[in-house]
């Protein structure tokens, strides 16, 4: 598998469970409005992200994402661990 397919799909797998975890999260009212807003921009960022890495592998009307860096990847990747664990955690604290 080339590295750039491999970068691009983990990137937008990352950005997949991060958007994700970020609009359930948004809906946590037990959390500070300044964290929900926080949520609110990992998720615009991330759907912006793939739309992006959609666009790219479409090649809709000719755009280019560019080069996904491992950096870019493993950042993402950290995000979104952190991000899932929130999501427990307040899944939890509502069965309580």
């Amino acid at each position: 598998m080339n590295d750039e397919i491999f970068y691009s799909l983990a990137d937008f797998a990352c950005s997949a469970v991060m958007l994700v975890c970020a609009c359930w999260l948004l809906t946590d009212q037990s959390l500070r409005r300044l964290v929900r807003t926080g949520h609110a921009l990992i998720a615009a960022g991330m759907l912006v992200n793939i739309l992006g890495l959609l666009a790219d592998y479409f090649h809709y009307k000719g755009i280019e994402y560019g080069h996904v860096w491992p950096g870019e990847v493993i950042g993402n990747f950290g995000t979104a661990v952190l991000m899932v664990t929130w999501l427990r955690r307040s899944l939890e604290k509502k069965r309580l």
